[in-house]
């Protein structure tokens, strides 16, 4: 066989690009001037040490069959778990998890505390799986004032080892949770002999790993972790919170996890709480820091990787950890920098907080002591989370960043490598394997119905056919309302460094910004070679256009032009990437399909 196919059937194990290219520091803000994202380089600093990834195997997760792996999925802050109208047989208005529960049959669901820290809630997450009564630890419970021990589970897995490991699904707040959860693992917190390679995999979706700017908006005062504003919409969100854990039906029927921690009952109930003190939220509670205010905001974050080296979450050599990033839910206006939603926004309810992060702007002093770049750099959002939020912890080493834009190139459908970031930016939900949700109410069946009906579904094409239209007009709207609101001398300053910074001249040449990154083609060619292997067809096909290109006296090694289907393409199917990567002739889902046809 030539040494055209040798190639092509070689399954090499992906190994780390070596490219001298650096990413993007921490001090120069987030990926600006693209709302599509490509291979971006890997910072190389970070990952120069390659000899730890080298002889470790690839890892493939097993959603199904009998060795399907262990998965377990942890919410995220304001978790919903399941809406029902019991009035209505049952129906379901919404459900968190329903996304995942369509992939993977019978995960198990947990329930830590949604407005904890990360440490209580990593804890509670350990009992729940292995089974237990809660221990927060002696020191932590000293230091912040609160119950040592708490609720008691069965666990969902007791068997849960090195030999039997899990994989945690997260999403947000919860996905920081899951790390946690591993970081305490492996430094063997709970005294039971426990490793980082009790998880196989950590999964997350838009995960604040560098904290998130909202707190602040919502009155969280900046360089103070846990002080929040008494006159703020953080303020009555707390009182809420005190309010349901006094009243003990509420507590009940909300089921916080937080009255027994931090004596938050009435005092006739045993608990230290009084009307008074909880209409104003005053408890050990708000005024300790062991909150999700604390880990929540950038402060917080930040010391999970600035912080001493014993607090660091180091990545386990056995795990495999995905990243998806949602992205492309805003665009730039060119005259403020402020980001908008797009038409295309699936999730209304969070539209205002979307407007609300891609404008908000600190105060220089903030800006260099509390954040540390400017207020800019946190304006591409996805509703809830900046996308610079989203991007992992620059301590923890990434192999590639990939901009997912066909179903097939999800990682998590193939063996990857353990032990460091696939950081994935998904514009499109669709193309993901677990996280393609139904916007809300959509599965009511009076709304599935009127999706049905023919008139419905032929505006629904209109709409498909002409968004880019509709798009063009509504941000030349925006830009020209804009532009006549800010028409000051220091609008117009800010318009020439905004627009240089930022965006083109044109939304087609904002989604232009590709960079190469030698790691992604590698990886896109074992996927494609795994590909054609198991496609007999595919297979067929590359061999018979071998062979005549023999017989046109073309040889692979020559570079020639194809002159079989002439075409211009290289005898070698893989040289252009079909997605995500930088190349001069990039080709489309549609030509990829054409040429294997």
């Amino acid at each position: 066989m030539s040494e055209f196919l040798k190639n092509l059937i070689n399954k090499n194990t992906l190994q780390k690009s070596n490219d001298e290219i650096h990413y993007a520091s921490e001090s120069e803000g987030s990926i600006e001037g693209s709302s599509v994202y490509g291979a971006f380089p890997v910072d190389s600093s970070l990952s120069s040490d390659n000899s730890s990834i080298e002889n470790i195997k690839d890892i493939q997760l097993v959603f199904e069959g009998d060795n399907k792996d262990t998965f377990v999925l942890v919410p995220g802050l304001l978790s919903y778990g399941t809406i029902e109208l019991p009035f209505f047989d049952g129906i379901i208005v919404a459900d968190y998890w329903r996304d995942v529960k369509e992939q993977i049959d019978d995960p198990y669901i947990t329930n830590p505390n949604p407005f904890g820290s990360l440490h209580d809630r990593a804890v509670e997450l350990y009992y729940q799986i292995k089974g237990g009564q809660v221990d927060y630890g002696h020191s932590h419970s000293r230091q912040f004032c609160h119950k040592q021990l708490g609720q008691t589970y069965e666990g969902l897995v007791p068997d849960w080892s090195p030999e039997n490991p899990i994989v945690l699904i997260g999403k947000g707040y919860g996905a920081t949770t899951a790390l946690h959860l591993q970081h305490l693992l492996s430094t063997n917190f709970f005294g039971q002999h426990t490793s980082g390679c009790m998880i196989k995999g950590v999964i997350c979706w838009s995960a604040p790993h560098r904290g998130s700017i909202l707190p602040y908006y919502l009155g969280l005062e900046p360089g103070s972790k846990c002080i929040v504003n008494p006159i703020s919409i953080l303020q009555l969100f707390l009182s809420l919170i005190h309010l349901i854990c006094y009243f003990s039906f509420l507590d009940r029927f909300f089921n916080l996890h937080l009255s027994d921690q931090w004596y938050l009952a009435p005092r006739n109930e045993g608990g230290e709480q009084s009307f008074c003190s909880a209409l104003t939220a005053r408890s050990r509670f708000t005024y300790f820091g062991d909150n999700f205010l604390a880990d929540w905001s950038v402060e917080g974050a930040r010391m999970r990787y600035y912080g001493d080296e014993k607090d660091k979450h180091i990545l386990d050599p056995c795990c495999v950890y995905i990243n998806y990033v949602s992205t492309c839910q805003t665009w730039g206006s060119k005259i403020t920098g402020h980001h908008w939603p797009r038409l295309s926004w699936r999730n209304l309810p969070a539209t205002l907080i979307s407007i609300i992060l891609g404008r908000y702007k600190f105060t220089p002093e903030v800006e260099q002591n509390v954040l540390r770049t400017s207020s800019s750099t946190f304006w591409a959002n996805d509703g809830s989370l900046s996308v610079y939020s989203q991007q992992p912890p620059p301590h923890q080493q990434i192999l590639m960043n990939i901009s997912l834009d066909q179903r097939l190139y999800d990682p998590i459908e193939h063996e990857i490598t353990p032990g460091i970031w696939y950081n994935v930016y998904v514009d499109d939900r669709t193309q993901t394997f677990l996280f393609d949700n139904d916007p809300f109410l959509a599965t009511l069946p009076l709304v599935e119905n009127i999706l049905k009906w023919s008139l419905v579904k032929k505006f629904n094409e209109f709409l498909i056919r002409n968004v880019d239209d509709f798009e063009s007009f509504y941000v030349s709207c925006v830009e020209y309302c804009e532009r006549k609101l800010f028409s000051t001398r220091r609008s117009e300053n800010s318009v020439a460094t905004s627009s240089k910074s930022y965006y083109t001249t044109s939304i087609s040449e904002r989604t232009e910004k590709y960079t190469s990154d030698k790691a992604a083609l590698e990886w896109i060619h074992k996927i494609e070679t795994l590909e054609i292997l198991n496609s007999p067809s595919k297979m067929l096909y590359w061999v018979k256009k071998y062979q005549a290109s023999l017989e046109h006296g073309i040889f692979p090694e020559s570079g020639s032009s194809d002159k079989v289907s002439g075409n211009p393409l290289s005898i070698t199917p893989f040289t252009q990437g079909p997605t995500f990567v930088k190349a001069k002739n990039k080709l489309t889902a549609e030509d990829y399909k054409a040429s294997v046809i």
